[in-house]
Formats: structure tokens, C-alpha cells, sequence
């Protein structure tokens, strides 16, 4: 910028003043206009009248809390705090008194309140924060509310964390409520080991206890903290055992932890109350407690990986090894880490997998030469397999889902023929019954539930290879409905229902194994693409948790000069839907596909 030039005309500019006239103007090319702040400038106001406070000059109102007096200006006073300017300014009594007496603070805090006025500045302690905070808040000095808020969110614990909740909600501090309730929901079974806990209403225990949002390793935590909270006053809560203690998910826990509470507790009414609880989930009544449960969202999740075969390329002439898996893996998301589970008793080649009441069941499959009806069950918290009842329809490669208390099996190979049968298994009676049938058989579809549905998509029947339809069923009415179709027809892909949407992944269409991703919105009735995957899949495992959609394992086409043949992979990636994209997991231990895959 060239420098500023003086007019000629401004030697007269003394003049000017006198005739009130300004005789000329700086040329248009270098005239400009700066907003020039000054940063220091309000600190420096600010320091200014708290000198003027400090040696009582210009004071116009006395402030007495308790048996202190403190100087001040009803301005500065009046435009710092809503509560003075109300004081002051309104039809108040204290509007004209040059002295005015505040009730329910204290001197010791009054005087921060006014150094803060007055500076800006506070210094929040372990031994000031609670009682400042309530004397800011009924001032209206919202900084230090604040303040005092960022505070206790950095301060809460175990050992505070109820009594930092409670104190929010008495005084309906919003910020500080949520942020307590979080803390208390991510460390529940350390924050229920605290004496705090005891002192909870009950109608605040049953929100705490009914929370989708327990970061729990197991349901039993839940169990412990209710009892604790009972037994804490035993004559004054045993008669809301029942209102508390069905907030629990009780089918969730191995009836031998019930059983031990029972022969442990002290009190005899509540006692007979555990019984009776122990008797109705025992003979799966549900009177007393809800028997169609599932983990809590925030609940210490796993991804189990069952079954599947191995078909590893070794070289040209070898074809490597070949086999069915009666392994289980399970994939820790909050560790990161794969873990061996307790073998199935049988080799199982794609069968139905699926959760209901926190138990895994993996129903039919094939073995060897041989298609199977047998279903077998694995309770996650005593770690055992343990047998239920067959299908009436030995099947592989059909569809497994669980709605309202059932499991339901489709369609699928039997024998040398394709099912079109439908068949329901009652766990509270261990048996299976056909209840209906598919509008025509099929075999290596995808199946899940949603909101009272079931839906079918894709795979193959007698008279088309590659389907690309989704239908929808009603059990209840036993009534099939078409929906809109797929973009790609698919068989052998993975399924799974992730907030809102059915996810199809992957799969074979015309001998080509796909690598892409397609999904369905239930709310809108439409399809969408999904970013590729990473890599082609055939037959991975599927599942969705924690807002994620995990992609296990599969199987790629590999072509040699003599031959293609299908090779199972080891590699995971899961799917963000919130950015979109997808990302690289830790591999299983060994390559596998055709597996099923549940979340416990």
C-alpha cells in the first residue's frame, strides 16, 4: 500500500474548525477505513473498577451477605448478573436501598461471585464447586455455572458419580445430568460397588436398571446391583422386588446364578420372591418377568463365527486342504482380538445360525455326504454346547432367523431337492412344527427379522439361478408380500439389519463372485448401493453391532492354467455407514466361509 499523502488543503484544516467546515477530502485512492480492537481494552476496564470497588470509590450499594458487607456499583452489578438487574432495575424494594441483604449464599462464596464480576476470573475447587454452582446459578452467572460444570464432568468417578447425578438433577442442570448418566451407564458394574448407589429412589434405580445403554460384560451385573440395592433396606424394599427386578434380564443368566442367590439370601419374603421368579423362568410362563429378551445395546458384545468349511490353494497340483469346521471363533469389538470357543459336536457346512434370549442356536447343515436336522445350542455364559430338539426337515444352505420368542427355518436343500417349507421351533417346549411354506422353494437366500417381519432375499430356486427379489413374511397371517427388487441378482451372499437398513453383501452372481454391497431401507421402501468391499466374497459371515457392519471370512475365485476353483480368506473389514466407508479388522485365525455369524 503506498504511504498515506497529506493535502495541501490540510494547512488550512485550523481554519476549517473555525468556520465549522471541512474544506476538502483525501483523493479516493488513498483514503480507507480500519476497525481497529483493542483486546486489553475490557480488561483493562474491568480492572479499573475493581480498583474503584476495592478503595470504595463510586460505590453506590452495600451488599451484606451473613455478617460481611461488600461495596460495589449497581451498574456493573446490574449488567453481569439478570438477578441485579432485576434487583435493580424492576419494581423491586431493593431498587432504591443502599443496602441490601442477600439470603442463601454465604460470604465466602459471595465474594468469588463479585472478584468474578469484577475480574472474570474464579477459582473452582473440590471444596467450592458445589455450593458455588448453586449460588452462580441463582444470580444467573451462567460462566460460572459452566465452569463449575466442566469441572464435575472432569471429576466424576466411581465413587461420585451418583451423588454428581443427583445433585444435577435437583437443580435440573441439563449438561451435567447427561454427562453423569453417560459415566454411570459406561462404568455400571464399578459405579453399583459404591455406597452411593444404596441412596437411589427406587423410581431412579428401575432407569438406571432398564437402560438400553449398560456397558455390562454380563447381564449377572445387573442381577447383583438390583439385589444390593434391595438388600441395602430389606423391610423397605422387598415389596418392590418384582417392579425392580424385571428391568433385569433374567433369561440372559444361567438359571444356576438365580439358583445361588436363592440359597443365599437371608431374608425369607425375599426369598420366596427369587423362587417364584426361578419357578416362572424354569416352566417359561413369563408371568413374573419378560422372557423375549435380547443383550442390552451397550452390552459387552461378541461376534461368534460358527461352522463353515476350509479350501485353501496350496500350488498348481495341490489343492491344499479341505474341510468342514466344527471350530468356533469369537471376536472381541472392544479388545479387537479373535478367541476360540468350545467345538460344536458336529461339523456343520452352512447352516442356520441365529440368537434368541442370549443363547446361540445352530440349526441343520451339512456333514460330509449327509444333510442335518440336528440343532444344538451354546449358553455364552457357562460356555457349553448342549442339544435341543431337530427340525422336522433336515436342511443346508436355508434361512435362519429369530422373531418374537421363535426361530424360524426356510427353504433350503433336502436331500436331492430344494425345501419350500417353513418350520417354527418353540424353545419354551424344545420343538419345531411346520407352520407354513415359501411361494416356491429356495436354497441359498438370505433371511432376517425386522419389526415383526420376516424377510427373504435372493438366492436360487428350481427354475432361476440367480434371484434379486426381497419378499416379506408375516407369520402371523402366514401372508407373503412382494418388495422391491435387488439391482444385482445374488446367491451365497451375507445378510444382516443394521439401524434401519437390510445390508446384502457380497455373494455369486453367474458363477462371479461379487464384491459389492447393496441395501434396503425398511422406512422408505427403496434400495441403495453401499460402497464395494475391499475385496470379492462368497459365502462371508455377517454381522452388525455397535453401529458397524462386520464382514467376516469368505471365498474368492482363484483361476490356475487347469482350473478355477473357490478359496476360503481369513480377512474382516466392517462398514461405517455414518462415513461411509469401510475398514480393515483383525483376520480370523484360520480362512473360512459359508460360516454363520451371530452377535451375543
Amino acid at each position: 500500500m503506498p504511504p498515506l499523502k497529506i493535502s495541501k488543503c490540510m494547512s488550512d484544516v485550523a481554519q476549517a474548525r473555525i468556520d465549522n467546515l471541512f474544506l476538502t477530502k483525501l483523493p479516493s485512492e488513498t483514503s480507507h477505513n480500519t476497525q481497529h480492537t483493542c483486546r486489553s481494552y475490557v480488561s483493562k476496564v474491568l480492572n479499573n473498577l475493581n480498583e474503584l470497588r476495592r478503595h470504595n470509590r463510586f460505590c453506590d450499594v452495600e451488599i451484606i451477605a451473613e455478617d460481611k458487607i461488600f461495596q460495589a456499583h449497581r451498574a456493573v452489578l446490574a449488567a453481569s448478573s439478570p438477578y441485579f438487574q432485576a434487583m435493580f432495575t424492576g419494581g423491586l424494594c431493593e431498587k432504591d436501598q443502599q443496602s441490601v441483604e442477600l439470603h442463601g449464599i454465604t460470604s465466602y462464596v459471595f465474594e468469588i461471585l463479585l472478584n468474578f464480576i469484577y475480574s472474570g476470573e474464579v477459582n473452582i475447587t473440590q471444596n467450592n464447586v458445589q455450593e458455588l454452582m448453586v449460588a452462580a446459578d441463582m444470580v444467573g452467572l451462567s460462566e460460572i455455572v459452566l465452569g463449575c460444570t466442566e469441572f464435575l464432568i472432569k471429576e466424576l468417578h466411581p465413587l461420585n458419580a451418583i451423588g454428581i447425578y443427583r445433585f444435577a438433577d435437583d437443580h435440573n442442570w441439563t449438561e451435567l445430568k447427561t454427562a453423569a448418566v453417560q459415566y454411570i451407564e459406561n462404568n455400571f458394574p464399578k459405579v453399583c460397588k459404591e455406597d452411593e448407589v444404596y441412596d437411589l429412589h427406587k423410581d431412579t434405580i428401575i432407569k438406571f436398571l432398564s437402560s438400553e445403554n449398560l456397558k455390562i460384560d454380563s447381564e449377572f451385573q445387573v442381577f447383583q446391583a438390583a439385589l444390593r440395592w434391595i438388600n441395602h433396606d430389606i423391610l423397605g424394599r422387598r415389596q418392590y422386588v418384582f417392579d425392580i427386578l424385571k428391568n433385569v434380564r433374567l433369561p440372559l443368566l444361567p438359571l444356576g446364578l438365580l439358583e445361588r442367590a436363592i440359597t443365599q439370601c437371608n431374608d425369607s419374603s425375599l426369598r420366596v420372591a427369587l423362587k417364584s421368579i426361578h419357578a416362572d423362568l424354569l416352566n417359561r410362563k413369563g408371568c413374573l418377568v419378560p422372557l423375549n429378551v435380547t443383550p442390552r445395546k451397550c452390552a459387552k458384545k461378541d461376534i461368534y463365527v460358527i461352522g463353515g468349511s476350509k479350501r485353501e490353494l496350496h500350488s498348481v497340483w495341490d489343492r491344499g486342504l479341505e474341510m468342514n469346521y466344527v471350530s468356533v471363533e469369537k471376536f472381541n469389538t472392544f479388545s479387537r482380538e479373535w478367541h476360540k470357543v468350545p467345538d460344536m459336536t458336529v461339523n456343520r457346512l452352512v447352516p442356520g445360525v441365529a440368537s434368541l434370549n442370549g443363547h446361540i442356536y445352530v440349526v441343520g447343515g451339512e456333514e460330509g455326504s449327509s444333510i442335518l436336522s440336528s440343532c444344538e445350542r451354546f449358553e455364552p455364559q457357562s460356555n457349553q454346547w448342549t442339544q435341543v430338539a431337530s427340525m422336522v426337515v433336515s436342511r443346508c444352505e436355508f434361512g435362519l432367523c429369530a422373531l418374537d420368542g421363535y426361530l424360524y427355518a426356510m427353504g433350503g436343500w433336502v436331500d436331492t431337492d430344494i425345501s419350500g417349507s417353513i418350520e417354527r421351533y418353540d424353545p419354551k417346549i424344545d420343538e419345531w412344527r411346520l407352520v407354513g411354506s415359501l411361494p416356491e422353494p429356495r436354497f441359498s437366500m438370505g433371511l432376517v427379522s425386522y419389526e415383526g417381519l420376516i424377510y427373504m432375499v435372493g438366492g436360487c430356486s428350481l427354475n432361476q439361478r440367480n434371484l434379486q427379489d426381497l419378499m416379506s413374511y408375516n407369520p402371523f397371517s402366514g401372508e407373503w408380500k412382494k418388495l422391491p427388487s435387488m439391482s444385482v441378482a445374488r446367491f451365497q451372499m451375507g445378510v444382516a439389519v443394521l439401524d434401519d437398513y437390510l445390508y446384502v453383501v457380497g455373494g455369486t452372481n453367474r458363477q462371479q463372485v461379487l464384491n459389492s454391497v447393496e441395501r434396503y431401507s425398511f422406512k422408505t421402501n427403496k434400495w441403495s448401493m453401499v460402497p464395494p468391499m475391499s475385496v470379492e466374497r462368497s459365502g462371508p459371515a455377517v454381522a452388525a453391532m455397535d453401529g458397524l457392519l462386520y464382514v467376516i471370512g469368505g471365498a474368492q475365485t482363484h483361476a490356475t492354467p487347469f482350473y478355477r476353483a473357490q478359496c476360503t480368506i481369513s480377512s474382516v473389514e466392517c462398514f461405517d455407514p455414518i462415513t461411509n466407508s469401510w475398514a480393515e479388522c483383525p483376520p480370523l485365525s484360520e480362512t473360512r466361509a459359508e460360516a454363520g455369524a451371530v452377535v451375543i
